[in-house]
């Protein structure tokens, strides 16, 4: 696939460190030649899967840049790596994970691949209230490529029910082992 432009929606997630400059070092690497982009609230979410580890702050990047979903892929492990991250324990804990969720050409349509390599949607996307709360506050009425059903709904209906809390609401702030009240 020769490189077009292309919106992503990126699920960005740091649970070692200094979490929000991490996020926030992140977004401007990969926003410098974005022609648009806006993000999510920032969610203090516990670990899913692997809970041995520290809690998260979790985001989702909306980002139209003239990449391919694998020059996508390619450049987001690439910034993990730069950032840090090791791959020793299998959804351990990370200075900062970026995953593709969804992809959209410019034509609007959404990408949709099987390739093991890079599985878009991301394939547990609609089973991750981390995922879903805040893709919800970008794109809560877009329906789901695969699976029919708005995002919104999706995550009305999500088995998951892990803890996530908005950063700020309600009082909630964030001191890495999960959040704690103002």
């Amino acid at each position: 696939m020769a490189a077009a432009w292309h919106t992503f929606y990126l699920g960005l997630g740091s649970n070692l460190g200094d979490r929000a400059a991490v996020l926030a070092r992140a977004i401007e690497r990969l926003t410098a030649e974005a022609t648009q982009w806006r993000c999510a609230h920032r969610y203090a979410t516990a670990p899913v899967d692997y809970t041995a580890q520290p809690w998260f702050l979790n985001t989702v990047l909306e980002v139209t840049l003239c990449l391919t979903p694998a020059a996508m892929l390619a450049h987001g492990l690439a910034l993990e790596a730069e950032f840090g991250r090791v791959r020793t324990i299998p959804k351990g804990a990370r200075p900062l994970d970026v995953d593709i969720l969804l992809c959209r050409t410019a034509a609007g349509t959404w990408v949709v691949s099987d390739d093991p390599m890079l599985t878009l949607p991301h394939p547990r996307l609609h089973l991750r209230r981390f995922v879903l709360t805040p893709l919800c506050d970008l794109i809560p009425e877009v329906y789901h490529p695969l699976l029919r059903q708005t995002f919104a709904t999706l995550l009305a209906v999500c088995p998951d029910n892990s803890p996530v809390h908005r950063l700020g609401e309600q009082g909630f702030n964030f001191d890495g082992d999960g959040p704690e009240r103002a």
